[in-house]
């Protein structure tokens, strides 16, 4: 027979197992409950987090340099275009096409622009020309794959190469660098902050309430997750496409006129690279290269600034340029590896 005293210890020591187990539980339960949030919120995080870091990592490197007023004027600066473009170019990603022209296109409408202002010196007639010849080029870069069947890299690829073939032709039949006469003319685009920051609010605004708030935005995120579904909706899904194509192509012309304002000239290798920086700006930004209902505009705002604040802050840091491509490549593939997921969806159409 046990007497009372060992029944009490008995019991307490039942009493704590008890309790270490609940506290085990409980402990695991609130582990699942993070890994669950943070999957389900992992372009949230992606976004946001990245950010931050950039913030944090770049301000200490770089002992506070990366916010002086001198270097916050060449941030705005750069991320003024690219910020442009990605908001363009993000309808067409989020119904499932892909464009690798950007950079070429960039080149082609700074071509003219500097052409335009010569002859002309409207800057007026300068934005009109370069927003017409961007969405020509993208109506011509949709309209190859959507009616033709072309798989929208190919299509892109074919405008990348003739445009920058117009420019390295137009460039290299003149000893005279082809600038502007009188770059006074395109000054508010290229030294005026107030006025890159206000361009960068109002096109945002627009692109968030065209993407979240319209048709065109909800068709084109519906287009990315299901093609079939969409249309059996009742989306047109080939006028969605190409109206979304229409969009970039304004976004790129007016990023144009920003672009070449801050070069002030154009060589062969005008607006180079462009293309990369979008992707990657937009990948940064927690935007998942399937397109459809998870494409969010904030990863064009977000990305472009965490984009520009990354290349800024590895060139301040002391960071060799070639490393500085390499540093990039290597993020680009890191989060596409994170936010890539399979679809299950159906992809193209019945022909």
């Amino acid at each position: 027979m046990k007497t009372e005293k060992e029944k009490r210890v008995l019991v307490s020591d039942e009493t704590t197992v008890e309790e270490t187990s609940a506290n085990a539980n409980a402990k695991k339960i609130d582990a699942d409950k993070l890994w669950h949030f943070a999957k389900g919120h992992k372009d949230s995080l992606i976004r946001y987090g990245g950010l931050i870091l950039v913030l944090v990592v770049f301000a200490i490197t770089t002992g506070g340099k990366l916010f002086s007023t001198y270097n916050m004027k060449t941030i705005v600066s750069q991320v003024t275009p690219l910020l442009i473009m990605s908001a363009g170019l993000i309808f067409v990603f989020a119904h499932g096409g892909m464009d690798i022209s950007v950079g070429a296109v960039v080149g082609l409408c700074s071509l003219c622009s500097v052409y335009v202002l010569n002859d002309t010196g409207s800057l007026f007639l300068v934005l009109l020309t370069c927003i017409l010849i961007a969405v020509a080029c993208y109506v011509i870069n949709g309209g190859a794959s959507i009616f033709f069947k072309i798989m929208s890299t190919i299509s892109s690829l074919a405008i990348m190469f003739a445009a920058r073939g117009i420019v390295t032709y137009n460039v290299s039949q003149t000893d005279e660098t082809i600038r502007f006469q009188n770059s006074s003319l395109v000054k508010i685009f290229s030294d005026n902050y107030g006025f890159m920051v206000a361009s960068c609010v109002i096109i945002v605004v627009l692109a968030k309430v065209l993407f979240d708030y319209t048709k065109l935005g909800k068709q084109a995120k519906a287009i990315g997750d299901n093609p079939l579904g969409a249309a059996q909706s009742g989306a047109n899904v080939n006028l969605v496409k190409m109206l979304c194509y229409v969009v970039a192509g304004v976004c790129v012309g007016v990023a144009s006129v920003f672009a070449i304002a801050r070069v002030g000239s154009v060589s062969e290798n005008m607006g180079s690279g462009r293309e990369m920086d979008v992707l990657i700006a937009l990948i940064l930004g927690g935007m998942s290269l399937s397109g459809g209902t998870r494409s969010k505009l904030s990863a064009a705002v977000i990305g472009s600034i965490t984009y520009v604040l990354l290349s800024n802050g590895l060139s301040m840091s002391g960071v060799p340029t070639n490393y500085i491509s390499l540093v990039k490549g290597i993020l680009f593939l890191l989060i596409v590896l994170l936010t890539l997921r399979q679809s299950k969806n159906i992809r193209e159409l019945p022909r």
